[in-house]
């Protein structure tokens, strides 16, 4: 019997303890449903909670890139219409200046008959004044065109900085037959290159009393004097280019030429042969010598076209939209597109983009124009240029021109 006891106390133990833990069951089972719940409802509160903070940000953000696009499309139309305005401006100034000088000449003319009758009675540092002031109105030059350009530029940016980073770019110039008549081209096709002589016609830049006497080109750290550069903004717009002549089209009255950096419409005051010795260093050896920021390499290394894109361009050409300058058979797809490749090397971009490549994908390509088509390409993180896009360029009845140029 004694043996038996403890087998009796541990199962009068066990016994006990099942009914405790029967009789606790039920507020056991109570207390687990409501700690499911309330951790339930946590996370169910949690889940909103994040829920709704993901969809504000995500309605800020939609919002701010709303205003961002707007400000940037009321930033370019406000550029668009200072630029329209400027190039307004400027035709109605320069209208005006022809008409002054025109109303000046003709005064001037008929009162040179009546000189000595006005010289009497004025002493003679009005007399010193007035020698002055003629004389420097008898140096003052109006010109008269000889031809106007025509080329692949229509607008300023996307030319050539210079035509001889353009060998393939062709135009050529019309010539005036009342200034210039085809006879004052005999001979011209015997050289090789010719200087131009031209104005800077699509400056945006209104005329002032004041002269700007520095700026700051694109590729110096510095500003330098005005007649340091070959600026086009100069107290006289007048510009000097050396081109390639490729001949002289007597029935079409027109000088055809190659390697040219100059806007479509560009008004030519005079044509001159290069010779020899305008070559410096030609007879004495001596070397040119120019600032670094000059003769700094800064060319992009490759240019590549999308297969898209050099279809397109292969049908415009094969269409004939960029004839005259590119007829099919003659001047064809190759050099059009080594022209274009010569452009985009220089990187034709504003200077704010210039230098930069365009990684981020919500960077809209660049666009230019060349002849009858728009270019579109990205500058990429190897300094490649990737040509994603060519179209034909569409020009409303509302285009409007002043110059040649499409605003």
């Amino acid at each position: 019997k004694q043996r038996a006891e403890p087998s009796t106390i541990e199962q009068r133990s066990r016994n006990s303890m099942r009914r405790i833990i029967d009789s606790a069951a039920p507020s056991l089972k109570t207390t687990s449903a409501a700690a499911v719940a309330v951790s339930i409802s946590l996370a169910v509160s949690t889940i909103a909670s994040a829920v709704a903070v993901f969809i504000t940000k995500k309605r800020i953000q939609k919002e701010t890139t709303k205003q961002i696009d707007q400000l940037q499309e009321l930033r370019e139309a406000e550029r668009r219409g200072r630029i329209k305005a400027e190039i307004l401006l400027r035709t109605t100034i320069k209208n005006e200046e022809e008409k002054r000088i025109s109303a000046s000449s003709a005064f001037y003319s008929s009162a040179s008959s009546n000189k000595d009758n006005g010289d009497k009675g004025v002493n003679s540092k009005e007399k010193e004044k007035t020698s002055k002031e003629e004389n420097d109105r008898n140096h003052n030059m109006m010109l008269r065109c000889v031809g106007h350009v025509v080329s692949p530029f229509v607008k300023r940016m996307g030319t050539p900085r210079q035509g001889a980073l353009a060998p393939h770019a062709r135009g050529y110039i019309q010539m005036n037959q009342t200034v210039a008549p085809m006879e004052t081209l005999s001979g011209i096709a015997s050289y090789s290159h010719a200087w131009i002589i031209f104005c800077f016609h699509a400056n945006t830049d209104c005329q002032s009393l004041s002269v700007k006497t520095k700026v700051k080109p694109p590729r110096a750290p510095y500003k330098v004097g005005s007649m340091a550069t070959r600026s086009p903004h100069r107290p006289n717009p007048i510009g000097l280019s050396l081109v390639k002549i490729l001949g002289v089209d007597e029935k079409r009255k027109r000088l055809y030429i190659a390697a040219l950096d100059l806007v479509n419409g560009t008004p030519v005051y005079d044509i001159k042969p290069c010779v020899p010795w305008d070559i410096p260093g030609h007879f004495d050896g001596e070397s040119l010598s120019v600032p670094d920021w000059v003769s700094q390499e800064d060319a992009l290394s490759e240019v590549s076209f999308t297969v898209e894109a050099e279809r397109n361009l292969k049908n415009l050409v094969e269409d004939g939209a960029l004839e005259p300058l590119y007829e099919a058979k003659q001047y064809g797809f190759e050099n059009v597109k080594e022209a274009i490749k010569e452009v985009l090397s220089q990187d034709p971009r504003a200077a704010k983009r210039r230098g930069k490549v365009d990684n981020s994908k919500s960077c809209d390509p660049y666009k230019i124009s060349f002849s009858s088509t728009q270019i579109e390409f990205l500058v990429q993180d190897d300094r490649c240029v990737n040509v994603v896009k060519i179209d034909k360029t569409v020009v409303h009845n509302k285009t409007l021109f002043v110059d040649g140029i499409p605003l």
